[in-house]
């Protein structure tokens, strides 16, 4: 489009100076005096209204009339008004093409400012800030199975860790069992197994490696761990205040595809 507008004011320029340069051939200019005494020159003697046709004067041109130092001034001054006419004209142009590509620029910053925001929108998840803890949305699916369940962000949990009411829910099946020691000490009953896929926000994990355990105590209002097993591939930030996860997607990702984790 700013090749075309820019072509378009091209030509009016170049219409303009050919129109404006002088002929190639002389011509004949007509010279009447109206009854207010004003004096017209035309170069068709139709222009000319039938009650002057009497009055008429021709010239080869329009100053031929004067004598030869008023002519030569009268040419002069009119080259001078012409060209000031086509500087005017060129200023025209000129300012018309800087507002053009003063618009195009803001057009493209405010393309480019709402490509950012939609960038940041997507590289951000909103979470539930519960006093220390950070629960997160994650979209889980198995064999055709998917549900979003929150998670609790958790960077000293190795696994991703499923309660075992949501692993039964996705069908899931144990590839491994056996103990494995938490926080105290204390060893408990843990299932592993895999999942079709694993997302978070922008973030796609295919074939996550998951724990299973079965959760005891008072209620509470996740359903598993966010483990280091997805935390570990890809940078991010919490913004407390916003209560929003900020993603870096890594740079071999594009699309944000973290990769398979055994």
């Amino acid at each position: 489009m700013r090749n075309n507008l820019k072509s378009f004011f091209l030509i009016i320029l170049f219409t303009g100076w050919w129109l404006g340069r002088p002929a190639m051939v002389a011509a004949e200019f007509y010279r009447y005096v109206d009854q207010q005494g004003r004096i017209f020159y035309v170069d068709d003697l139709g222009k000319v209204p039938e009650a002057y046709h009497d009055q008429i004067q021709v010239y080869r041109e329009k100053y031929d009339y004067l004598p030869e130092q008023d002519r030569s001034q009268a040419r002069q001054k009119e080259r001078e008004q012409l060209q000031r006419v086509e500087q005017e004209k060129q200023l025209q142009i000129n300012e018309q093409l800087q507002e053009l590509q003063q618009t195009e620029e803001a057009e493209r910053k405010k393309q480019a400012q709402e490509a950012e925001q939609r960038l940041m929108e997507k590289l951000q998840t909103r979470v539930v800030v519960d006093g220390n803890r950070i629960l997160v949305p994650v979209t889980l699916e198995n064999n055709g199975i998917q549900m979003v369940v929150d998670l609790l962000l958790d960077t000293g949990a190795s696994q991703i860790v499923l309660h075992r009411e949501v692993a039964e829910q996705l069908n899931l099946i144990a590839l491994k069992k056996g103990l494995a020691q938490v926080a105290g000490g204390r060893n408990i009953y843990v299932e592993t197994g895999e999942i079709s896929s694993f997302k978070v926000g922008p973030l796609h994990m295919q074939k996550a490696r998951v724990m299973v355990i079965s959760h005891e105590g008072e209620a509470v209002n996740y359903s598993g761990l966010l483990g280091m097993n997805f935390l570990k591939s890809v940078p991010y930030t919490i913004d407390y205040q916003n209560q929003v996860i900020r993603w870096q997607l890594p740079q071999q990702e594009g699309a944000g595809n973290t990769g398979s984790e055994n």
